[in-house]
């Protein structure tokens, strides 16, 4: 009865001389910041969307751009009428919201879609921090103590008490929530800060222990995946007054040329530190069940120990970014047109549930 009642497969196989019709999708939240930032005389990179692009059309596919705009049922419609072989997603939100990455992906899947990277479940698991870091646990993944707390009771380990700890909200990205307030030194700042992420974000607080290291950006790329070299922010350079953190000051608010981002030769040349990074990188991106391609954010301890921060699922694909730096320095090196039209085959090699019309 189990064989007849399971789920019937099929991989669409595409001739290799033929190649994919391609929907790009994206947030047309992101042009409406582009263009208002142009307006004020100031400097904005290419959407990476238009990079994509790009890249593909320069490669012979046929390419086309959907912009997501709220609300849903248009965006649903959109979808069903689009006849591309493969949605390229990088729609992390809907009308600037960003909790809507996960969503985004789940109307993909009941639609019936091919999509490239992660789906709406690991999406779900990697978004919310709290659930990531109780399955790190579980799995064995070396990651900060922690205590979740909310507002009546504690989870986690609520006896880490070893200041400084790092407070966080349990469901942002791109270092929302997180600045140079976010480190503590006692418990005076400790509940200050859970009380600010209470009120301003309506979540529960992340409470981790305060790991002090060097901060690393490990891509994986590929099912399975494959580790690239290490990209490393060299928070040495932020003014004194900032903790050694990658909040809210380093990431948008200045423009510290001086905190580099590198491959870390010593790093590398260490076989040992490698083989720890790879495991913690590999056994992060299993336990959210990652596809595709994904970033997960490490501290490196001084004696070499890494400890996942978060994975970053469907993370950003910018020529200039930490992803395709680590991906030029892979061996052998992938351009990034190499890696977006790579990301584009492992999506197309998908196993796929047969449509409900036949097609």
């Amino acid at each position: 009865m189990r064989r007849l009642l399971a789920p019937r497969f099929h991989c669409t196989r595409f001739v290799a001389a033929v190649k994919p019709s391609i929907t790009i999708l994206y947030d047309a939240d992101e042009e409406r910041v582009r263009d208002e930032a142009l307006a004020k005389g100031e400097k904005f990179p290419a959407l990476v969307s238009t990079q994509i692009d790009d890249v593909l059309t320069k490669r012979g596919y046929t390419v086309k751009k959907l912009a997501a705009v709220a609300p849903i049922k248009k965006l649903v419609r959109q979808l069903e009428d689009d006849d591309s072989d493969l949605i390229f997603n990088v729609c992390e939100s809907l009308g600037g919201e960003g909790n809507e990455e996960r969503r985004i992906a789940a109307v993909l899947e009941l639609l019936d879609k091919r999509f490239t990277g992660s789906g709406s479940l690991a999406l779900t698991l990697a978004g919310d921090k709290s659930l990531a870091k109780k399955l790190f646990e579980f799995h064995k993944v070396k990651s900060p103590e922690f205590a979740i707390i909310t507002s009546d009771r504690v989870e986690g380990n609520p006896t880490i008490d070893r200041f400084p700890l790092i407070v966080k909200p349990i469901a942002t990205d791109a270092s929302i929530g997180i600045n140079a307030k976010s480190v503590v030194q006692n418990v005076g700042e400790l509940m200050e800060r859970v009380f600010f992420i209470h009120q301003e974000f309506h979540t529960p607080a992340l409470v981790e222990e305060y790991i002090d290291g060097r901060e690393l950006y490990v891509a994986v790329l590929g099912n399975p995946q494959v580790v690239l070299p290490p990209i490393e922010w060299d928070l040495s350079k932020l003014p004194a007054e900032l903790p050694r953190i990658a909040g809210t000051e380093a990431k948008w608010e200045n423009d510290f040329k001086e905190a580099k981002e590198f491959v870390p030769k010593d790093i590398v040349a260490d076989e040992a530190v490698m083989a720890r990074i790879r495991d913690a990188a590999l056994g992060a991106c299993g336990a959210l069940l990652i596809r595709d391609y994904a970033r997960i954010d490490m501290r490196l301890a001084a004696d070499g120990t890494p400890y996942v921060i978060e994975v970053n699922p469907n993370p950003w694909l910018d020529n200039r970014a930490e992803f395709a730096m680590a991906a030029r320095r892979a061996k052998p090196e992938l351009s990034h047109g190499e890696l977006i039209e790579r990301i584009v085959q492992l999506a197309m090699a998908r196993t796929m549930r047969p449509r409900a019309d036949g097609k």
